[in-house]
């Protein structure tokens, strides 16, 4: 990475993944890379502010941030920013196309067939969680991202229905008819759970946490 002009920001260690995170000033481009076992699994274009100091972000909303609707306050929420790079695994469908032959009863003979397998892909895969002041947004990379899908903007996806309490943060994001993903965010332990298609499990970080809380 050095010899591309990469210049190394941090690392994390996620159950037997290795993740860094590498900036280069000359393409204005921070990626991450996971390793495992010694070998590399994944090296994704990340957004900017992941390669950015660590901390509860104090800036001013991003100027590429789309409209949001403020999403209401129970009493017990507060109004954070929050800037969370998650990094871990993500699982999704697939399906197999196959072909062979198969007995035909009638015909008393074996005829071609095809069809499809369905399985379940797990993958490496980072996403970024942004919270300002009631609202939020997340950003997808790679395999998150279904074939169809809605528009996002620059990968970015609005939230809905954020809650934000002092142990969690949960919200949806819609990814098309079909697909609403939640998410729950454990600030105690770090953890991030999506369940949806496709679906992820991992840890955020933000570089900077106390009072018995990651963030």
């Amino acid at each position: 990475m050095q010899a591309r002009g990469y210049r190394f920001v941090r690392s994390a260690l996620v159950r037997d993944q290795s993740w860094s995170f590498w900036w280069s000033d000359g393409q204005r481009q921070c990626v991450s890379v996971s390793t495992m076992d010694g070998r590399y699994a994944s090296i994704q274009r990340v957004p900017e502010r992941t390669c950015q100091g660590g901390g509860a972000s104090n800036d001013a909303p991003p100027a590429d941030a789309p409209p949001q609707r403020r999403q209401p306050y129970s009493p017990e929420s507060h109004p954070e920013r929050l800037t969370l790079v998650c990094y871990g695994e993500g699982s999704r469908l697939t399906y197999t196309p196959h072909a062979g032959y198969e007995w035909n009863h009638r015909s008393h003979r074996y005829e071609p067939t095809t069809g499809f397998e369905s399985g379940n892909e797990q993958f490496n895969s980072a996403v970024q969680v942004e919270i300002r002041e009631g609202m939020g947004r997340i950003h997808l990379t790679g395999k998150l991202i279904p074939p169809l899908h809605a528009e996002g903007d620059h990968g970015w996806w609005n939230l809905s229905e954020l809650r934000v309490t002092r142990s969690h943060i949960t919200a949806r994001y819609r990814l098309n008819l079909l697909s609403r993903p939640s998410i729950d965010i454990d600030r105690h332990s770090g953890l991030i759970e999506i369940k949806g298609t496709p679906g992820f499990s991992g840890r955020c970080d933000i570089g900077d946490w106390g009072a018995g809380r990651r963030f």
